[in-house]
Protein backbone atom coordinates (compact mmCIF):
# COMPACT_ATOMS: atom_id res chain seq x y z
CA UNK A 1 0.00 0.00 0.00
CA UNK A 2 2.78 2.36 0.85
CA UNK A 3 4.67 1.63 -2.07
CA UNK A 4 1.37 2.14 -4.59
CA UNK A 5 1.37 5.69 -2.85
CA UNK A 6 5.18 6.29 -3.20
CA UNK A 7 5.15 5.62 -6.85
CA UNK A 8 1.39 8.22 -7.11
CA UNK A 9 3.44 10.36 -5.61
CA UNK A 10 6.49 10.45 -7.87
CA UNK A 11 4.27 10.14 -10.69
CA UNK A 12 2.57 13.42 -9.87
CA UNK A 13 5.80 15.18 -8.61
CA UNK A 14 6.98 16.11 -12.52
CA UNK A 15 3.66 18.17 -12.79
CA UNK A 16 4.00 19.55 -9.40
CA UNK A 17 7.28 20.97 -10.63
CA UNK A 18 6.06 22.03 -14.12
CA UNK A 19 3.31 23.93 -12.32
CA UNK A 20 5.25 25.51 -9.67
CA UNK A 21 8.24 26.84 -12.77
CA UNK A 22 5.42 27.92 -14.81
CA UNK A 23 3.76 30.54 -11.95
CA UNK A 24 7.04 31.53 -10.45
CA UNK A 25 8.00 32.15 -14.05
CA UNK A 26 4.32 34.00 -14.95
CA UNK A 27 4.99 36.18 -11.67
CA UNK A 28 8.28 36.99 -11.51
CA UNK A 29 8.84 37.44 -14.99
CA UNK A 30 6.40 40.29 -14.71
CA UNK A 31 4.18 38.85 -17.48
CA UNK A 32 1.58 38.10 -14.87
CA UNK A 33 1.49 42.07 -13.84
CA UNK A 34 1.88 42.86 -17.34
CA UNK A 35 -1.53 41.26 -17.85
CA UNK A 36 -2.99 43.58 -15.04
CA UNK A 37 -2.20 46.30 -17.05
CA UNK A 38 -3.64 45.59 -20.20
CA UNK A 39 -6.64 44.43 -18.22
CA UNK A 40 -7.10 47.73 -16.78
CA UNK A 41 -6.53 49.41 -19.56
CA UNK A 42 -8.95 47.74 -21.81
CA UNK A 43 -11.25 48.39 -18.69
CA UNK A 44 -10.66 52.23 -19.17
CA UNK A 45 -12.52 51.78 -22.81
CA UNK A 46 -15.41 49.83 -21.11
CA UNK A 47 -16.10 52.01 -18.91
CA UNK A 48 -16.21 54.79 -21.22
CA UNK A 49 -17.97 52.88 -24.06
CA UNK A 50 -15.38 53.56 -26.37
CA UNK A 51 -13.51 51.11 -28.54
CA UNK A 52 -10.94 48.91 -27.50
CA UNK A 53 -8.04 49.80 -28.90
CA UNK A 54 -5.99 46.22 -29.13
CA UNK A 55 -2.58 48.20 -30.42
CA UNK A 56 -2.82 50.42 -27.16
CA UNK A 57 -3.48 47.78 -24.60
CA UNK A 58 -0.81 45.81 -26.17
CA UNK A 59 1.51 49.01 -25.91
CA UNK A 60 0.38 49.40 -22.28
CA UNK A 61 1.27 45.30 -21.51
CA UNK A 62 4.68 45.50 -23.56
CA UNK A 63 5.87 49.03 -21.57
CA UNK A 64 5.04 47.49 -18.07
CA UNK A 65 6.84 44.96 -19.03
CA UNK A 66 10.13 46.34 -19.98
CA UNK A 67 9.74 49.06 -16.50
CA UNK A 68 9.20 45.74 -14.41
CA UNK A 69 12.72 44.49 -16.19
CA UNK A 70 15.14 47.31 -16.39
CA UNK A 71 16.85 45.92 -13.01
CA UNK A 72 17.63 42.99 -14.76
CA UNK A 73 19.26 45.16 -17.15
CA UNK A 74 20.64 47.46 -14.86
CA UNK A 75 22.19 44.13 -13.29
CA UNK A 76 23.64 43.06 -16.40
CA UNK A 77 25.26 46.44 -17.09
CA UNK A 78 27.06 46.29 -13.76
CA UNK A 79 28.37 42.66 -14.28
CA UNK A 80 26.70 41.38 -11.11
CA UNK A 81 26.45 37.78 -10.63
CA UNK A 82 23.77 35.33 -9.08
CA UNK A 83 26.25 34.37 -6.63
CA UNK A 84 26.68 37.58 -5.73
CA UNK A 85 23.21 39.08 -5.47
CA UNK A 86 21.37 36.48 -4.24
CA UNK A 87 19.34 33.59 -5.40
CA UNK A 88 15.54 34.43 -6.15
CA UNK A 89 14.55 33.67 -8.74
CA UNK A 90 14.59 37.21 -10.90
CA UNK A 91 18.49 36.97 -10.30
CA UNK A 92 18.77 33.22 -11.42
CA UNK A 93 17.40 34.45 -14.62
CA UNK A 94 18.97 38.02 -14.56
CA UNK A 95 19.77 37.02 -18.53
CA UNK A 96 16.79 36.51 -19.84
CA UNK A 97 14.77 38.97 -18.34
CA UNK A 98 17.04 42.05 -19.72
CA UNK A 99 16.59 40.14 -23.05
CA UNK A 100 12.87 40.57 -22.13
CA UNK A 101 12.81 43.93 -21.15
CA UNK A 102 14.68 44.70 -24.57
CA UNK A 103 12.29 42.87 -26.78
CA UNK A 104 9.65 44.57 -24.77
CA UNK A 105 10.45 47.69 -25.70
CA UNK A 106 11.23 47.14 -29.27
CA UNK A 107 7.51 45.77 -29.28
CA UNK A 108 6.29 48.67 -27.48
CA UNK A 109 8.09 51.09 -30.02
CA UNK A 110 7.17 49.32 -32.95
CA UNK A 111 3.09 49.49 -31.82
CA UNK A 112 3.78 53.16 -30.84
CA UNK A 113 4.84 53.69 -34.62
CA UNK A 114 3.01 51.38 -36.82
CA UNK A 115 -0.42 52.16 -35.40
CA UNK A 116 0.38 56.21 -35.04
CA UNK A 117 -0.60 56.13 -31.23
CA UNK A 118 -2.00 59.46 -30.43
CA UNK A 119 0.10 59.99 -27.32
CA UNK A 120 2.42 63.14 -26.54
CA UNK A 121 5.78 61.41 -26.89
CA UNK A 122 7.17 63.94 -23.99
CA UNK A 123 4.46 62.37 -21.46
CA UNK A 124 5.37 59.16 -22.55
CA UNK A 125 9.04 59.73 -21.19
CA UNK A 126 8.01 61.32 -18.43
CA UNK A 127 5.95 58.82 -16.80
CA UNK A 128 8.90 56.07 -18.18
CA UNK A 129 11.58 58.14 -16.17
CA UNK A 130 9.25 57.81 -13.21
CA UNK A 131 8.96 54.06 -14.40
CA UNK A 132 12.42 53.53 -14.35
CA UNK A 133 13.44 55.98 -11.98
CA UNK A 134 11.35 54.09 -9.34
CA UNK A 135 14.49 51.29 -8.66
CA UNK A 136 17.19 52.33 -10.60
CA UNK A 137 18.98 55.24 -10.22
CA UNK A 138 19.08 57.96 -13.24
CA UNK A 139 22.50 58.53 -12.52
CA UNK A 140 25.69 56.90 -11.34
CA UNK A 141 26.16 60.24 -8.93
CA UNK A 142 25.39 58.07 -6.08
CA UNK A 143 22.00 59.27 -6.01
CA UNK A 144 19.10 57.26 -5.24
CA UNK A 145 15.94 55.53 -6.72
CA UNK A 146 12.92 57.58 -6.45
CA UNK A 147 11.34 54.70 -4.11
CA UNK A 148 14.02 56.09 -1.73
CA UNK A 149 12.11 58.77 -1.34
CA UNK A 150 10.45 58.97 2.29
CA UNK A 151 6.69 58.05 1.74
CA UNK A 152 6.52 58.65 -1.78
CA UNK A 153 6.78 55.48 -3.64
CA UNK A 154 3.12 54.66 -3.03
CA UNK A 155 2.16 57.78 -4.89
CA UNK A 156 4.50 57.21 -7.47
CA UNK A 157 3.24 53.85 -8.08
CA UNK A 158 -0.94 54.76 -8.52
CA UNK A 159 0.16 58.27 -10.38
CA UNK A 160 1.96 56.11 -12.88
CA UNK A 161 -0.34 53.37 -12.88
CA UNK A 162 -3.71 55.59 -13.22
CA UNK A 163 -2.15 57.67 -15.97
CA UNK A 164 -1.03 54.66 -18.12
CA UNK A 165 -4.16 52.96 -17.68
CA UNK A 166 -6.78 55.87 -17.94
CA UNK A 167 -5.15 58.56 -19.48
CA UNK A 168 -3.32 56.99 -22.00
CA UNK A 169 -6.66 55.25 -23.67
CA UNK A 170 -8.19 58.33 -23.32
CA UNK A 171 -6.02 60.65 -24.74
CA UNK A 172 -5.36 58.23 -27.70
CA UNK A 173 -9.27 58.10 -28.47
CA UNK A 174 -9.21 61.80 -28.56
CA UNK A 175 -11.83 61.80 -25.60
CA UNK A 176 -12.97 64.68 -23.72
CA UNK A 177 -11.20 64.71 -20.22
CA UNK A 178 -14.14 65.99 -18.70
CA UNK A 179 -15.00 65.49 -15.50
CA UNK A 180 -17.01 62.21 -15.79
CA UNK A 181 -13.54 61.09 -17.57
CA UNK A 182 -11.63 62.42 -14.19
CA UNK A 183 -13.29 61.26 -11.82
CA UNK A 184 -12.42 57.76 -13.24
CA UNK A 185 -8.97 58.63 -13.39
CA UNK A 186 -9.42 59.49 -9.85
CA UNK A 187 -11.17 56.23 -9.04
CA UNK A 188 -8.31 54.21 -10.82
CA UNK A 189 -5.64 56.65 -8.93
CA UNK A 190 -7.66 55.47 -5.61
CA UNK A 191 -7.78 51.82 -6.08
CA UNK A 192 -4.31 51.25 -7.19
CA UNK A 193 -3.07 53.72 -4.11
CA UNK A 194 -4.84 51.37 -1.55
CA UNK A 195 -3.01 48.37 -3.20
CA UNK A 196 0.41 49.97 -3.58
CA UNK A 197 0.28 50.36 0.68
CA UNK A 198 0.09 46.51 0.93
CA UNK A 199 3.74 46.42 -1.05
CA UNK A 200 4.84 48.56 1.93
CA UNK A 201 3.97 46.34 4.30
CA UNK A 202 5.60 43.68 2.27
CA UNK A 203 9.18 45.36 2.14
CA UNK A 204 8.59 47.12 6.07
CA UNK A 205 11.86 44.76 6.65
CA UNK A 206 14.08 45.59 3.79
CA UNK A 207 12.96 49.23 3.45
CA UNK A 208 13.64 49.81 7.69
CA UNK A 209 17.16 48.09 6.89
CA UNK A 210 17.24 50.86 4.15
CA UNK A 211 16.35 53.44 6.42
CA UNK A 212 13.54 54.61 3.67
CA UNK A 213 10.40 56.19 5.23
CA UNK A 214 7.12 54.35 4.63
CA UNK A 215 3.88 54.02 5.60
CA UNK A 216 4.12 50.79 7.66
CA UNK A 217 7.35 52.56 9.60
CA UNK A 218 5.14 55.89 10.52
CA UNK A 219 1.76 54.40 11.24
CA UNK A 220 2.80 50.63 11.96
CA UNK A 221 1.27 47.57 10.14
CA UNK A 222 -1.81 47.61 11.65
CA UNK A 223 -2.65 51.54 10.38
CA UNK A 224 -1.38 50.85 7.25
CA UNK A 225 -4.10 48.10 6.28
CA UNK A 226 -6.56 50.53 7.54
CA UNK A 227 -5.39 53.28 5.34
CA UNK A 228 -5.85 50.81 2.93
CA UNK A 229 -9.69 50.15 3.57
CA UNK A 230 -9.68 53.36 4.03
CA UNK A 231 -8.96 54.70 0.50
CA UNK A 232 -11.13 51.97 -1.09
CA UNK A 233 -14.01 53.26 1.04
CA UNK A 234 -13.49 56.40 -0.73
CA UNK A 235 -13.28 54.66 -3.87
CA UNK A 236 -16.48 53.28 -3.35
CA UNK A 237 -18.13 56.50 -2.34
CA UNK A 238 -16.86 57.64 -5.61
CA UNK A 239 -18.40 54.25 -7.54
CA UNK A 240 -21.77 54.84 -5.90
CA UNK A 241 -21.48 58.36 -7.08
CA UNK A 242 -20.57 57.95 -10.63
CA UNK A 243 -21.91 54.24 -11.88
CA UNK A 244 -24.97 52.01 -11.83
CA UNK A 245 -26.63 48.97 -12.94
CA UNK A 246 -24.41 45.64 -13.31
CA UNK A 247 -21.46 47.94 -13.55
CA UNK A 248 -21.70 49.24 -10.25
CA UNK A 249 -22.32 45.72 -8.98
CA UNK A 250 -19.06 44.74 -10.71
CA UNK A 251 -16.87 47.58 -8.99
CA UNK A 252 -18.54 46.67 -5.53
CA UNK A 253 -17.68 43.05 -5.98
CA UNK A 254 -14.22 43.69 -7.02
CA UNK A 255 -13.68 46.31 -4.36
CA UNK A 256 -14.74 43.67 -1.78
CA UNK A 257 -12.17 40.96 -3.78
CA UNK A 258 -9.86 44.06 -2.85
CA UNK A 259 -10.43 44.12 0.64
CA UNK A 260 -10.28 41.06 1.83
CA UNK A 261 -6.83 40.80 0.44
CA UNK A 262 -5.60 43.74 2.05
CA UNK A 263 -7.76 42.57 5.23
CA UNK A 264 -5.57 39.41 5.21
CA UNK A 265 -2.38 41.49 4.22
CA UNK A 266 0.91 41.61 7.08
CA UNK A 267 4.55 41.28 6.67
CA UNK A 268 4.85 37.75 7.00
CA UNK A 269 2.71 36.51 3.98
CA UNK A 270 4.80 35.31 1.46
CA UNK A 271 5.79 36.95 -1.21
CA UNK A 272 3.64 34.89 -3.99
CA UNK A 273 0.75 36.36 -1.56
CA UNK A 274 1.25 39.85 -3.21
CA UNK A 275 2.34 38.82 -6.37
CA UNK A 276 -0.47 36.46 -7.20
CA UNK A 277 -3.57 37.99 -4.92
CA UNK A 278 -2.37 41.90 -4.31
CA UNK A 279 -1.80 42.48 -8.15
CA UNK A 280 -4.38 39.79 -8.86
CA UNK A 281 -6.75 42.54 -7.97
CA UNK A 282 -6.29 44.54 -10.84
CA UNK A 283 -6.93 41.70 -12.66
CA UNK A 284 -10.60 40.95 -10.96
CA UNK A 285 -11.49 44.26 -11.43
CA UNK A 286 -11.24 44.23 -15.00
CA UNK A 287 -13.05 41.02 -14.94
CA UNK A 288 -16.11 41.46 -12.93
CA UNK A 289 -16.08 44.92 -15.37
CA UNK A 290 -16.17 42.67 -18.34
CA UNK A 291 -18.64 40.31 -17.27
CA UNK A 292 -20.81 43.13 -16.43
CA UNK A 293 -20.92 44.88 -19.70
CA UNK A 294 -20.83 41.70 -21.60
Amino acid sequence: MLDKEHSKTKRHQPLVNWLRTGIEALLYSSVFISLCAFGLTVETYLLTGLDVSLPMAGFVFLATLFTYNTSSLQRMWRGWRASEAGQSWSIRHQRELAVLALLSLLGAAILFFLYGLRLNLWFVLALALISVGYTVPLSRKRLKPFRSVPLLKVFLIALVWSAVTVLFPLIDAAAALDNSMLLIWLRRFLFILALALLFDIRDYTYDRRTRTLTFPGLLGEKYTRLLSLALLLLYLLLVLLTEEGEVLVGLLGASVVAGLIVWHASEEKPRIYYALLADGAMLVHFAFVYLAVS
